[in-house]
């Protein structure tokens, strides 16, 4: 009897163990913001790789703008809403239901699955969970989920969105995490929201900047918005003295552990080594480049299957940390383009998990449909569902050689590369049902490309697979 409870004692010991070992380092995401100067067409990018790991199954959903003549209340954990008149349609990627890796709550909740996402005003939002000196509330506040998700229904522009994020915690707090960054971008400017539980930090894109986000705090000294408690509460809670000089968010809040841990500091560098030399130039392309880096050509290159890339087995093996991982759920790469009208100019590239080796495809801020394939809402391993052939092609390619993993990502290049390669027909139709005032006819135009466009990748895939 001693035997068997001892025995259960430690699994359970055991079970804890990596719980808050692999919790320390969950989500490891990494985002791109590119200054509309160091474009090559003037518009504003925006990149992010979604790593929520290898069995956090993916999908994207498109939900319809809704009108509402009653201003019901409406429940998003943990807090009552005003229910708006309006809310805006939206294109979002995240978690299926039923899938609870590593979260406080076992039941699914409403307003719980979002990640990233793209409005059908052409406002484009992602996250980076981050360490932050404060605890996190437990069950009391507004969960993260529910704030991306209020951001897709309730903002037409990237500043709205840092207002909306910044009354949110000044009224409720943020709950179940000590910290996270919010990436905001329109066709006329991009913003970054840096939060924890309790107060929040905003700071403007510059025309002529890069921002590099993994999962530390980045905003020091300057910032052009902020919740007014963000320096009195640093006071109080002892982590920023007056007399010590400027206040500076990420030392006063950032979790000193983390903030200059090379796992994240290397891989925000390795976005700025590979994208300084293309300043003034920098197309998606690029951003699909170094989405897709793993220090290739350098003597840091791991393979795929060497280790999982989390932050303390990467510390364990003395390795960097890449941007490309098997980690990844998903990935995309706004191109947000302001000389052209936001039904056309708002694309959305997307792929599903490892971008190594799944073709982007489009997503328009007017488009309506996806493919069934795409959005299903079942965790469950199917081949009738594109996240897992996407999922397994990654797997399986992973584990060959090195020569035949080049091959596979060359190849994936070249198909991303057709399929924008017949954007310019596809979006000059577009335009001509614009300027007739045709908008439904547009949007069918839109449906077209990015139907035939995703069907091209998972075909692709499918074959690789074969």
């Amino acid at each position: 009897m001693f035997v068997t409870c001892a025995t259960a004692m430690l699994k359970l010991i055991k079970i804890f163990i990596i719980y808050f070992v692999s919790i320390s380092s969950l989500y490891p995401c990494t985002t791109i913001l590119i200054g509309k100067g160091l474009s090559k067409d003037g518009s504003i990018l925006h990149a992010h790789n979604e790593d929520m790991g290898q069995n956090t199954v993916g999908r994207l959903w498109r939900i319809n703008g809704q009108s509402h003549t009653d201003l019901d209340s409406i429940w998003v954990p943990y807090v009552s809403l005003a229910e708006p008149g309006q809310k805006l349609g939206y294109w979002a990627s995240g978690n299926t239901r039923a899938v609870r890796i590593n979260e406080l709550n076992a039941e699914s909740l409403p307003y719980d699955n979002i990640l990233v996402g793209m409005n059908e005003a052409g406002l484009t939002m992602s996250c980076n969970w981050m360490n932050s000196k404060e605890a996190p509330m437990e069950k009391k506040g507004i969960r993260r989920y529910a704030i991306r998700q209020l951001i897709l229904e309730r903002c037409s522009t990237s500043y709205e969105a840092v207002l909306l994020i910044g009354s949110l915690i000044d009224q409720f707090g943020q709950a179940d995490w000590g910290g996270l960054t919010y990436v905001l971008a329109d066709s006329s400017e991009g913003w970054i929201v840096e939060t924890t539980t309790q107060t929040w930090v905003a700071k403007k894109l510059e025309d002529d900047k890069i921002i590099a986000i993994a999962n530390r705090f980045t905003i020091g000294e300057k910032y052009d918005i902020s919740s007014k408690n963000l320096i009195p509460r640093a006071v109080k809670k002892g982590w920023y003295n007056p007399s010590n000089g400027s206040f500076n968010f990420k030392l006063a809040y950032g979790n000193p552990e983390y903030m200059d841990d090379l796992y994240d500091s290397e891989r925000e560098g390795r976005v700025f080594e590979l994208l300084n030399p293309k300043k003034g130039a920098i197309t998606p392309l690029d951003l699909m480049d170094v989405l897709k880096d793993r220090y290739q050509n350098t003597d840091h290159y791991c393979t795929p299957t060497e280790f999982e890339p989390w932050r303390d087995i990467c510390q364990e093996n003395g390795a960097k940390r890449p941007i490309c991982t098997n980690l990844c759920q998903s990935s995309f790469v706004a191109h947000l383009r302001p000389d052209l009208p936001i039904e056309v100019g708002a694309v959305f590239w997307f792929t599903f998990a490892t971008p190594d080796y799944g073709p982007y495809f489009p997503v328009y801020s007017i488009g309506s449909k996806i493919d069934n394939r795409f959005s299903i809402n079942d965790p469950r391993d199917s081949y009738s569902n594109a996240w897992w052939n996407y999922r397994h092609a990654q797997q399986k390619i992973d584990t060959l050689d090195r020569k035949t993993i080049d091959q596979m990502r060359d190849q994936s290049w070249i198909e991303t590369k057709t399929i924008m390669a017949n954007q310019s027909k596809w979006e000059n139709q577009m335009r001509v049902q614009l300027k007739k005032n045709k908008l439904n006819n547009a949007i069918t135009i839109a449906n077209r490309y990015t139907n035939a466009s995703a069907r091209f990748s998972l075909n692709f895939i499918k074959q690789l697979l074969k």
